[in-house]
């Protein structure tokens, strides 16, 4: 009888705790964080990095070194994503005190299904060793409110260090009229008729809104008589400026703008239009180029073609092909 009351009465308390502990998962899971030479921002969370934890108690805090590997810059090249590297001095009591505020004990409770992006920081010595430290967290993981925000903020930023990682808006392209990338998007299984996916049916009794697919009109190619001329938009392999050595496989970036009077852009699209379905290649490619028909009544969907690797031609209505040798000749730049 004794037995049973007891747990009856643990299971009273546990429920009154609210988070659902449970005694004996221990408090807080972190360990004192072991100094290094130097801080690893981006590769922070690379296998093989130091390992995050508490910022030891004889260790002579002199700066916090916060990383932001999501950051962005623009600069003339155009908008850069990358990582930011900020040295922050000042009252460094309140940012210690805030770090050694013990994390909550593991919650068997529910928790909210979202994730939780804590700040990347290091603590630096006089001596210019560094150590990874471990945000609080609540019993959820996530970033228990102790005032850390607050006590970062009261910090002045004395240097920063951006380290690009590639271009993602192009100056020369906007410029151009461009896009940064070549897109080398494939809609696959489209039906050329009906504008639908192939095998996929529609009965009669379906009800739009379960599992149907409405029917639409893929892009077409353009009657060649109606072309006046091309924009050819180049692209090389490559995640740094337009003068990027091109490397098989990586990102593309914008090279640079041609344009084609209407006798040549007529050829290129007589070709283009004739392009047969790809067979299966895997080769990279390290050149691209988007073509942007230009009509005498305005301009029609552009069409993207590597001009080595598989050679493929993606169409007006994203269906992979594959180019001629002879359209490969039109499209590739002199030189």
């Amino acid at each position: 009888m004794r037995r049973l009351t007891a747990v009856a009465a643990l299971a009273v308390s546990l429920m009154l705790a609210g988070c659902g502990v449970i005694p004996g998962l221990g408090t807080d899971p972190r360990v004192e964080a072991t100094p290094v030479a130097t801080v690893a921002c981006p590769q922070t969370f690379e296998e093989g990095h130091a390992e995050a934890g508490l910022v030891p108690s004889d260790f002579p805090a002199v700066a916090v070194l916060r990383c932001d590997p999501y950051a962005s810059r623009e600069d003339a090249d155009g908008v850069w994503s990358g990582a930011l590297l900020e040295r922050l001095e000042g009252e460094l009591e309140p940012v210690l005190a805030a770090l050694a505020s013990p994390s909550d004990a593991r919650s068997l409770g529910p928790c909210t299904a979202i994730g939780f992006l804590s700040p990347e920081l290091w603590v630096e010595d006089a001596q210019g060793r560094v150590v990874r430290v471990a945000v609080p967290s609540d019993g959820c993981g996530a970033p228990k409110p102790v005032g850390l925000d607050e006590a970062l903020a009261a910090l002045t930023v004395v240097d920063e260090t951006f380290t690009p990682d590639s271009l993602v808006e192009s100056a020369a392209a906007t410029t151009a009229g461009c896009a940064t990338q070549a897109s080398m998007l494939v809609i696959a299984g489209l039906d050329e008729g009906s504008g639908l996916l192939a095998e996929t049916g529609l009965p009669d009794d379906q009800v739009i809104g379960e599992d149907a697919v409405i029917p639409y009109e893929p892009p077409a190619w353009p009657e060649v008589a109606t072309v006046d001329g091309a924009r050819l938009c180049d692209y090389v392999a490559g995640v740094g400026s337009t003068s990027s050595p091109a490397v098989a496989g990586e990102p593309n970036v914008f090279a640079g703008l041609r344009e084609l009077a209407a006798a040549e852009a007529q050829a290129v699209l007589a070709d283009a239009r004739l392009a047969p379905e790809t067979s299966s290649c895997t080769d990279a490619a390290t050149r691209w180029v988007v073509v942007h028909p230009s009509l005498v009544s305005g301009r029609s969907q552009p069409f993207t073609v590597e001009l080595d690797g598989c050679r493929r031609l993606v169409d007006p209505a994203f269906r992979p092909r594959t180019a001629s040798p002879e359209l490969l000749d039109l499209l590739t730049p002199a030189g």
